[in-house]
């Protein structure tokens, strides 16, 4: 046997025993407390993982979804989603709402935020997290306050809440709202899928591998879900408790959103921890260490984001759980982790504060929650982070916090209920379906059903269904033809012709008889009724009510639109107030109303009749007071006699805020006694009367405390009852307290200006970001409107960020949107690839973007250390724009082929047909801006070559070197120049048809008829000029701007002022002339290689301009189709005028036609009514980290001696022009953008508030009419404000602070006189 066979039989010998070592032997791993250890043979296990068993068990596993609403596959176990994020000031969120799944799914809300200065605030039930039953919410998960909705998939949510939390600092629980914006800036990060090979293998290797299933036991728990990171910003409030403004911030914060779930709950997992940090410059880390009981003890994960928008998954680190903070009095003040990825390895260096909290988990508690704030440094740039360590609870027990009941009155839908005939009454089940008895009557059914366990009472009644009145409608087709003369009356909106429509119909409706079968089944319902009023001791009168389908919903309050008729006696005044209802429906102020709220002319209405009551006192109840939504008061406003006073605001009456404690302990708060001057009470012969209050009883509260609170009680049960706050009307009577309604609180989730502002913002991720203004603000000038964003925007910006580099990260962008303005993102275009100083290449980059220099030392070190420089970058630049050079014409002629087959079709009688035809031009669109970006970087190019030819090798620029770059440049034709050449042509004509001052005194609007009848010569020149140039304007990448093509009064007006030249064509020197005028080339071979270059120049700006005005000329098309379809949408009654289109963004778009949902075009109407205010918003050229206005040096505003104060409903702070209105027929003199001044509003005022930017009345509470609709409207009001109607006059300049609640006359310093002071 020789030395060769020894060795072989030795390596088999060797080979069988450690195979047996390490899959037969039954030897219990090495164990420290209760995690594996690694073992002998650890490398080989690691090794064999890594290559062999992590593949398989990821190969079998299942992709995780990146689902962003609760699974409804999981029926154990829990679901959860989640927000992080930190700003390196302290400031600090951490929220989340935790589904525990099972037959009644458990909310675990999770609330902590802290502020900036310290101060911080948790939910009053911490450290329980379980608050109440999970309720499915369309589009969004919710829980006690905590709403987080989904705005676009896995890209951007709204945060709201509006509820109670506890101040940290004194323990005192205040109400808290805030408005917050998450923007996604990474793809979602998916566990296990992107768990690091290499760290799955560490936890695998530490396992015993005791049969062949060992690839598998990483899935033993099952548990998944992803992550992102990005930024979250928005207004955080808080107020004392008599409902004052305490703290007010807006924070800006970056972290991590997750979704994760677990369908084996907490079962097996001893303990977590989680580390979450984000520093200056844009590096953020997120690890996680996870350990279960006996089996995977030790699974680390994590992912780095890195300034250049780069992600990596940690494939090691020096953390060890079992060293980390077995308890929580362990927790270290200072701790330091190292983790590498691919490309890089961090130094984490974490400072542990000891704010924080401690949560509870599970039912009963199965996980114990600890956290805490961090101060961090990556690698040394310093920055913030959350510390998240879960523990197994020390002891087994139930949350001592009472669950929130679950919701038990909710509408039901028409699919949920059989057919229904003309009436039903309160205790029929479909008498709860909106779809069939409107708003109104199925909250009655709803309320009436639990009366008798709620110790109060509903008076009997029942409900016309919709049925009624489509049989009436089909036996009267006259009144169908009135009907539609409404609604035809809308596509042309004119108010007088609008008005006669309605008065036409309301008199059909009214002098019509009701058609026999329905009336048979009313009067058989009365007659039941009437047998009811008796057995309760209630008089034979009645209460008519209207209850359209739509009216008191979730979204659309619809508040006194419709008529009411109190104090029916007789079957035929019944019959009569039935007819009345209907009418109201087609009424000016209620069609008026659904027009503007985007609902149909034709709409279902439903009609309670219901016994009338005669109480002592009655009025209107706010589960959450109405002015913020403060869940810790209700509101009570009470009149003597009928609640219509109060509902109408006609009197002044007592307001009482009762207090809301814990464990909803109630108590008087506050009692303002109103002037109460007249209630109304039932008229002896039929009706009711309104009569003067006894002086005797105004001074006076016509509640006594005891009622209050008996009412508040009942209150806080009805917000339980229906999940949500409630505007209650109530009843006391001899008898007890009867509820007469309850409605939704439907102001408290609009929108604000801020978040709208802020809502499309792309996320800026470190505190060096550079953005600028320059070139976009050209071109862009204003806000892009949210249309334009996702069918212009969007599909250039994607173009862009190909032409720029063919290796751009997801999520980064070489345009930016923030404030609704567009900006370049500098370090992702400019500073994308540069040398290791700053050169020459550089210096003429920003020659061409910013007319100046702009890079210093500090933005070369931070864009190097993004994209540190490489020696292939010039190779793929030279190569690029030689591409572009040698593709210019052929790009050019590219589009000027594609935006002429961009033809619409305009004949689709189906909005949302013609929309998705619209959005079909996405490819075209993205087309024409790819080819656009291509001939812009062949224009650079070529303007490179010269200005470095023109250089001479020179290493800077100087004055006369830019001046003669300019000559260049600006020499030869171009489509651009050909505007005002041929404007000035058109002037040269009028002058010479000898017809200018005549031309010049006409009305633009009509100066284009006087041409075709006066000049047809230069008429049709007009219109030649129109087909060629008119889809050009300012503003022109917007599709909301108006071009001459669709104004031409604009042409007319210019023509009528511009000023004649006298030569056409000024001589233009030859090119020969141009180099030889040039006095900084110092070689004749420089002029001679310019000779060659300046044609290239000129003719790649031809093909700039070329591309640009047929990408200008297809977003036209898009602009003709989106207006015609927003033509179409009026004639529907989708919108109450065209250009609201432009104001929904594509996916809004779809979803309104789809639902009609009012929420959706009120938040369009918002933006819109703010647009103008962004428009004058100015923004600093260049702009690092989070980009702000500049500060508006506002006009020096001087109060006067006038200064009135009274009750804020709605806040806010405007300076405008006053509008005195004593009498409703003085109306005609308000202006768009007025404060209306006036006594008291009510119904009739509707269709005036959309002109509006405040609201002063000298009567009225905090529900009456103005105050509802300028909460709906979010109009800053004041109400209560004593002889204002004296005091002021139309045309004051005012300033009205409803946030302060006051209104004084002030004076504005003239501009002018203030500069030349």
């Amino acid at each position: 046997m020789d030395v060769y066979d020894i060795l072989l039989q030795a390596g088999l010998t060797t080979s069988v025993v450690v195979v047996y070592l390490i899959f037969f032997r039954k030897r219990q791993p090495e164990i420290k407390g209760t995690y594996n250890q690694p073992g002998w043979n650890y490398p080989l296990k690691w090794w064999l993982s890594r290559w062999f068993a992590i593949g398989r068990w990821k190969a079998q596993c299942v992709s995780v979804p990146t689902d962003e609403l609760p699974r409804t596959d999981l029926n154990e176990g829990w679901d959860s989603v989640d927000i992080r994020a930190t700003s390196a000031d302290g400031a600090t969120v951490l929220l989340g709402i935790r589904k525990l799944c099972g037959r009644r799914p458990t909310a675990e809300v999770t609330v902590y935020v802290k502020l900036a200065d310290g101060s911080s605030y948790r939910l009053p039930k911490h450290p329980d997290t379980a608050t109440c039953v999970l309720e499915n919410t369309e589009g969004a998960w919710s829980a006690s306050g905590l709403k987080i909705q989904v705005l676009e998939s896995e890209t951007r949510l709204r945060i709201l809440y509006n509820g109670l939390l506890t101040s940290v600092d004194d323990g005192d629980i205040q109400h808290v709202t805030f408005n917050f914006i998450w923007r996604s800036a990474t793809n979602p990060l998916r566990y296990p899928e992107d768990w690091s090979t290499d760290l799955a293998a560490q936890a695998l290797a530490l396992e015993q591998w005791r049969d062949t299933d060992w690839p598998y036991l990483l899935g033993k728990w099952e548990e998944g879900g992803w992550m992102q990171c990005g930024a979250v910003q928005g207004r955080f409030q808080s107020f004392d408790q008599q409902g004052v403004l305490q703290k007010d911030e807006y924070l800006r914060l970056r972290g991590i959103r997750e979704r994760s779930w677990a369908p084996y709950g907490y079962k097996g997992r001893r303990r977590s921890v989680t580390f979450t940090a984000s520093s200056k410059d844009g590096t953020m880390v997120h690890l996680r260490g996870l350990s279960y009981r006996n089996v995977l003890t030790q699974c680390i994960s994590g992912h780095v984001r890195f300034p250049n928008y780069r992600v990596e998954s940690i494939i090691n680190t020096d953390f060890v759980l079992q060293d980390f903070s077995e308890t929580v009095k362990g927790i270290p003040k200072v701790h330091t982790i190292n983790v590498s990825t691919r490309s890089r390895k961090i130094r984490m260096v974490l400072r542990i504060n000891s704010d924080g909290g401690k949560l509870l988990s599970g039912i009963p508690y199965q996980q114990e929650l600890q956290y805490r704030t961090m101060v961090v440094s990556l690698d040394e740039s310093a920055g913030s982070g959350i510390l998240e360590l879960g523990y197994e609870p020390t002891e087994i027990s139930d949350p001592t916090a009472r669950l929130s009941p679950p919701r038990t009155l909710k509408w039901l839908s028409a699919s949920e209920v059989d057919s229904v005939g003309y009436c039903l009454p309160f205790e029929a089940r479909a008498a709860a379906c909106t779809d069939y008895v409107g708003g109104k009557g199925a909250s009655l059914a709803l309320l009436a059903s639990v009366q008798n366990v709620e110790d109060y009472k509903v008076p009997p009644g029942f409900c016309l269904s919709i049925r009624a009145l489509e049989k009436h409608l089909d036996a009267n087709p006259k009144i169908v033809a009135a009907i539609r003369e409404i609604e035809a009356a809308n596509e042309d909106y004119e108010e007088t012709n609008f008005k006669d429509k309605c008065t036409k119909a309301v008199e059909l409706f009214i002098n019509t008889e009701i058609v026999s079968d329905v009336r048979d089944d009313i009067l058989a319902h009365l007659k039941n009724l009437r047998d009811a009023t008796t057995k309760q001791n209630l008089e034979q009168r009645f209460a008519v009510r209207s209850s359209a389908v739509g009216e008191d919903s979730e979204t659309l309050s619809a508040a006194g639109q419709n008529e009411t008729i109190l104090g029916c006696t007789s079957d035929e005044h019944v019959l009569r107030a039935v007819q009345k209802c209907w009418a109201s429906m087609f009424a000016f102020t209620s069609a008026y109303y659904r027009r503007q709220n985007g609902q149909t002319c034709a709409c279902g209405g439903g009609v309670v009749v219901q016994a009338l009551v005669e109480p002592r006192a009655a009025g209107v109840m706010f589960t959450r007071h109405p002015d913020r939504g403060d869940a810790s008061r209700l509101l009570i406003t009470a009149n003597y006699g009928l609640g219509e006073t109060v509902v109408s605001g006609s009197v002044e009456p007592d307001t009482i805020i009762v207090k809301r404690g814990d464990n909803s302990h109630l108590s008087i708060m506050k009692v303002e006694l109103g002037s109460k001057a007249q209630r109304v009470m039932k008229a002896s012969t039929g009706g009711v009367t309104t009569e003067d209050v006894p002086e005797t009883e105004r001074g006076l509260p016509c509640l006594s405390e005891a009622d209050a609170l008996k009412l508040a009680q009942i209150g806080v049960a009805q917000e339980n009852l229906w999940g949500a706050g409630r505007d209650i009307e109530w009843a006391i009577t001899k008898d007890g307290i009867y509820l007469l309604q309850a409605r939704p609180i439907t102001s408290l989730e609009r929108w604000t200006e801020e978040e709208l502002l802020h809502e499309l913002d792309t996320p800026i991720m470190s505190d060096d970001e550079l953005t600028t203004f320059a070139n976009t603000g050209e071109v862009l000038p204003k806000p892009v409107t949210p249309l334009t964003v996702d069918l212009v925007l969007y599909p250039l910006m994607i173009t862009m960020n190909d032409m720029v580099s063919s290796n751009m990260e997801p999520w980064e962008d070489t345009v930016i949107l923030t404030h609704n303005r567009v900006g370049i993102a500098l370090y992702s275009t400019s500073y994308r690839k540069v040398s290791n100083e700053i050169d020459m290449n550089i210096r003429m980059l920003e020659m061409a973007i910013h007319g100046r220099k702009v890079a210093d030392q500090n933005i070369l070190n931070v864009a190097k250390r993004r994209h540190p420089p490489h020696w292939t970058d010039k190779i793929e630049l030279m190569s690029t724009l030689l591409s572009c050079l040698l593709t210019s014409k052929w790009k050019m002629d590219e589009n000027i082929k594609t935006s002429k087959e961009m033809n619409i079709k305009y004949d689709i009688n189906e909005p949302l047909e013609m929309f998705e035809i619209l959005l079909k031009q996405l490819d075209n669109m993205k087309r024409l801006s790819s080819n656009h970006s291509y001939t812009s970087a062949a224009s650079t190019s070529s303007q490179f070559i010269a200005m470095s030819v023109l250089l001479e090798g020179a290493i800077d620029f100087t004055t006369e070197h830019c001046n003669e770059i300019n000559t260049l440049l600006s020499s030869g034709d171009v489509l651009s120049a050909e505007v005002p050449l041929g404007l000035a042509k058109l002037a040269r004509e009028l002058e010479s048809s000898g017809k200018l001052t005549e031309f010049k005194g006409q009305d633009p609007k009509k100066a284009m008829d006087w041409l075709m009848a006066n000049l047809p010569h230069i008429h049709a020149k007009v219109l030649e000029f129109l087909e060629e140039h008119g889809h050009r304007a300012i503003m022109e990448f917007d599709m909301s701007t108006k071009p001459w093509a669709l104004v031409p009064e604009e042409l007319m007006n210019i023509l009528q002022n511009i000023k004649v030249t006298e030569k056409e064509n000024p001589k233009r020197a030859s090119d020969d002339e141009i180099i030889a005028a040039l006095t900084t080339p110092k070689k004749s071979s420089t002029r001679k290689v310019l000779s060659w270059v300046l044609p290239l120049c000129r003719r790649t700006v031809r093909h700039r301009e070329g591309t640009k005005a047929h990408l200008i000329l297809g977003i036209h098309k898009l602009r003709l189709a989106a207006i015609e379809l927003g033509k179409q949408l009026v004639r529907r009654w989708y919108l109450p005028h065209h250009d609201l289109i432009f104001f929904f963004r594509a996916k809004e778009l779809t979803d309104y036609i789809t639902s009609r949902d009012p929420a959706l075009l009120r938040k369009a109407i918002q933006r819109q009514q703010y647009y103008p205010k962004w428009c004058k918003l100015k923004y600093s050229e260049m702009n690092t980290g989070w980009v702000q206005p500049l500060p508006v040096k506002a006009p020096t505003v001087t109060a006067g001696d006038v200064k009135l104060e009274a009750t804020s409903v709605c806040g806010g702070e405007v300076i405008a022009r006053a509008c005195v209105v004593k009498d409703i027929s003085e109306v005609h003199q308000l202006q768009q953008g007025d404060v209306l001044i006036t006594h008291a509003t009510d119904i009739g005022w509707s269709p005036y508030f959309p002109l509006l930017t405040g609201i002063v009345t000298e009567l009225g509470g905090l529900i009456s009419h103005g105050a509802v609709i300028a909460r709906e409207y979010g109009l800053p009001c004041i109400v209560g404000a004593m002889d204002a109607t004296d005091i002021f006059k139309t045309g004051d300049t005012v300033r009205l602070s409803g946030t302060k609640g006051l209104i004084e006359k002030v004076q504005i310093a003239d501009k002018s006189k203030e500069q030349q002071s």
